[in-house]
Order: structure tokens, then C-alpha cells, then sequence
């Protein structure tokens, strides 16, 4: 029995009446878009978006824009809703949630149980650490290249635990930084009160991707030593979208991603990734709305909740955003994650390489795919950032300034940009120092 159903049996529903004769809605689908729209071909791509022409887009790792795909799905939640909100709802809610999770989970090659719906990294983060079985004297073990929200949602999870952080510095110089290196640091920083270790997939603060698989191959021979099992939780969200890889592949127990950046997925919309084995270590700080744990506590479900049932928060959210989530993994497996990786790749390549023979520009990225992504940083011999940023953007080139203590410039091409429009902001940086 689902809540629907025992909400109109109990007389609790709005009216039965109205919702036995709700308006006809269907599942979510993959085929919203135009038929004329390719996934061929980059340029292809691009006419799948409403991107201003004159302007080049060199920052969607920020806030990303939608393909039409998602917009139409958008458009199609917003006016069911705005015709008929209550119907739409009760009659729609578990089965756009369902669909949204198994896409997730073809998309990051895991079990849609494993998954649950979040609004954002920064939600996602905070309900893993905050909701995380800490005892007084455990040991976080994280580093000094995280975001502020990885730092602030450790230090309110030891706050309530009395658990203990400790930050290590991965690399002294991101542009030297190595696989090895960063295996052997965390390795050597491991105690014997260690319980979790956290990291980000790609630091948004110098560009460096961190050797994931490696660690938690590293760390599963640790634990296989241990009485106490070592948890490594990952801040995901700028290689979620870059990086062809499955959960399976990385190894790690917790993944956490908003999808309004690379995924290129609606605002306001994010996953977290708890893999079978580690479930029990997570308990719930927001109440559920999934049928089930609802249903257990109306007392009419008596079985086993999986993690994306029983974390996901509840709550009434931006549900038209939320169902075209799943759209927005359509977009992405269509055009083919190798691809996605592969293209991605190539543009941040030739934009390093270019930027690293430019003799006023400094790289801090490692020019390495093997230890970088999608996000390139620098920086320009005698011009503070943000007047590097507002020089480009004179030149109608969208750039970003890392807000970190140390930060730098980041351009993030992505597969909507062009190696024309690479060119364009090289040629910009070659010359941003004679007006300055």
C-alpha cells in the first residue's frame, strides 16, 4: 500500500472524488525535445541551449544553463502544477521521484536504492556529515583544499560528536602535485581513529583532480587490517559531469554532487550517492517523504527502507525542477559520457597548454589529465584577479575567480564551448596587459 492510496482509504486526502478523476499524466520522458535537435556533432550540442551568441561562456561550472530537453520538461511540471497543483501532485510525486532515481542511477552506474534526491552539494554534504554515526574521539581526516561547505559541515558535525578533525595539505604546488604523492600523504595521516576520510573530486580552488579510485583502493587495504572500518566520503560535484566514471569505479562509500553544474541538470537539484555496505552509518536528519518510511510510520509498511528512501529530505520542493532532473542524465547518456569526457578533456588541454606558454600567465592547474579536470586556474603577472576577470568580460568572455584564501582565475570550458572560443580567450590573455 502507498500513502496515496491509504491517505484516500483514510478520508485524509483533499477528496477522493477529485483525485480518482485527476486530470491523465504520464511518466517522465526522454522525448520532449525537438526531433531537429542532433547529438552529432559539438556545434549540434550547442543549438540544444539559449545561449546569448556574443557572449562566451566560460564559467557553467558555477551555475549551468539548461538544454532544452530539461527546460521542456521544466515547462511541462510548471504548468500541470499551475492548473492543477493538488492533483498533479498526488498523482505524480512517487513516480517522478522513481524515475528521476533510476536515471541517476544508469548514469552513475548504481542502484537507484543507493541514491538519493538532494537540492544541492552543499544540501548533500551537510545531511552526510551532520547525520554521520560519530563517536567523541573519532578522527576526521580531510584536507586544506576543500570548499567552505565541506569545512563549515565537518565542523558542525565534530561540534555535535566530539569527533576530531585534521586537515592535511595534499600538494605544495597544484602544478607539481601527483597520484602518488597524494595517496602517500593521506596514507601516512591515517591514525588508528580515523573513521572518515574527506575529499573532493576536483578542487575548485587550484583545478587538481584527486586520484580517487587510488585512495579507496588504498584504504580498503588499510581497513583490511582494521577492527574499525575506515568511510571515505567524496565531494564529487566538479568531476560528476567531467569524468566517465561509475561509483563501482571509484570505490568510494559516499558521493555527493550538485547536478546544476556539469550535469548541466535543473537549479536547485543534487544527489547523494551511499553505497549498500555502508547505509548503516548514516542516519536521517530530515524527514522522508518516500512512500515507505511514511508508510511506516502510518504502521502500514513493516519492511527494510534503503538509504535514498530514508535520507532524502522531505518536504514540498521545487517539484518541476526535481522530475526534470532525470532529463538532464537523458541528455548526458545521449550524447555518450566517453564523449563528454573525451571533449571536455580536449578543450582544457589545448586552453592549459596554450596558457602555459604564455610567459605573463602562470598555470597552476597540473597540465596532466590524469590529475586535472575540467577546471583550469592561473594567474597574470601584475594584474589582481578580479580585474583579470573584468578585463575578459570587457571582452565578453565569462570567467570566474576562485573564492578561496589563496584564489585564482578559472576558465572552464565545457562541451558547449568551441575551440574557436578557446582561441578567443587565449589571445585575449596573450594580450589582457597592454591596457591594464
Amino acid at each position: 500500500m502507498d500513502r496515496r492510496k491509504f491517505l484516500l482509504q483514510s478520508g485524509l486526502a483533499v477528496s477522493a472524488g477529485a483525485i480518482l478523476n485527476a486530470c491523465e499524466t504520464k511518466a517522465a520522458s526522454s522525448n520532449v525535445v525537438d526531433a531537429a535537435l542532433s547529438y552529432e556533432t559539438w556545434p549540434d550540442i550547442r543549438k540544444h541551449f539559449l545561449f546569448t551568441s556574443d557572449k562566451i561562456h566560460m564559467s557553467q561550472m558555477l551555475f549551468a544553463a539548461h538544454p532544452k530537453q530539461v527546460r521542456e520538461a521544466i515547462k511541462k511540471h510548471q504548468e500541470n502544477f499551475d492548473s492543477n497543483p493538488v492533483e498533479y501532485w498526488e498523482n505524480n510525486y512517487a513516480l517522478y521521484d522513481t524515475e528521476v532515481r533510476k536515471k541517476a542511477g544508469e548514469y552513475m552506474v548504481a542502484d537507484p536504492s543507493e541514491i538519493a534526491l538532494t537540492d544541492s552539494t552543499t544540501m548533500g554534504l551537510a545531511m552526510l556529515y551532520s547525520g554521520f554515526k560519530l563517536k567523541s574521539g573519532d578522527e576526521i581526516l580531510t584536507t586544506t583544499h576543500d570548499h567552505y561547505v565541506t569545512e563549515k559541515a565537518l565542523e558542525f558535525a565534530a561540534a555535535k560528536t566530539e569527533a576530531v578533525i585534521k586537515r592535511v595539505s595534499l600538494y605544495s604546488n597544484p602544478w607539481e602535485a601527483s597520484t602518488d604523492e597524494i595517496v602517500s600523504i593521506i596514507k601516512k595521516n591515517i591514525t588508528p581513529k580515523t573513521k572518515i576520510v574527506a575529499i573532493t573530486f576536483v578542487h575548485s580552488c587550484t583545478g587538481v583532480k584527486t586520484p580517487v579510485k587510488q585512495i579507496a583502493a588504498m584504504i580498503k587495504e588499510v581497513n583490511a587490517s582494521r577492527k574499525d572500518r575506515i568511510y571515505l566520503c567524496v565531494d564529487g560535484v566538479h568531476g560528476f559531469g567531467i569524468e566517465n566514471v561509475s561509483m563501482t569505479d571509484l570505490g568510494c562509500d559516499f558521493f555527493v554532487a550538485g547536478t546544476h553544474k556539469w550535469i548541466f541538470g535543473p537549479r536547485g537539484t543534487g544527489v547523494l550517492f551511499g553505497k549498500k555496505d555502508a547505509w548503516d552509518m548514516v542516519a536521517p536528519i530530515i524527514p522522508s517523504f518516500d512512500n515507505n518510511p511514511y508508510n511506516e510510520w502510518l504502521g502500514v509498511y513493516k519492511g527494510d527502507l534503503s538509504f535514498g528512501e530514508r535520507i532524502a529530505p522531505g518536504g514540498f520542493h521545487s517539484f518541476e525542477y526535481r522530475w526534470a532532473l532525470g532529463e538532464a542524465f537523458d541528455f548526458q547518456l545521449k550524447i555518450g559520457k566517453a564523449r563528454v569526457t573525451e571533449r571536455s578533456h580536449q578543450l582544457s588541454t589545448l586552453l592549459k597548454d596554450r596558457l602555459s606558454s604564455i610567459k605573463h600567465i602562470k598555470l597552476i592547474t597540473p597540465r596532466s589529465e590524469e590529475i586535472s579536470a575540467g577546471i583550469n586556474c592561473f594567474l597574470v603577472d601584475g594584474m589582481n584577479n578580479l580585474d583579470v576577470v573584468k578585463k575578459l568580460l570587457t571582452k565578453n568572455i565569462i570567467a570566474s575567480e576562485s573564492p578561496y584564501k589563496t584564489s585564482y582565475v578559472r576558465l572552464t570550458p565545457s562541451i558547449i564551448n568551441s575551440e574557436e572560443e578557446v582561441d578567443i580567450c587565449l589571445r585575449e590573455l596573450e594580450k589582457i596587459r597592454e591596457t591594464a
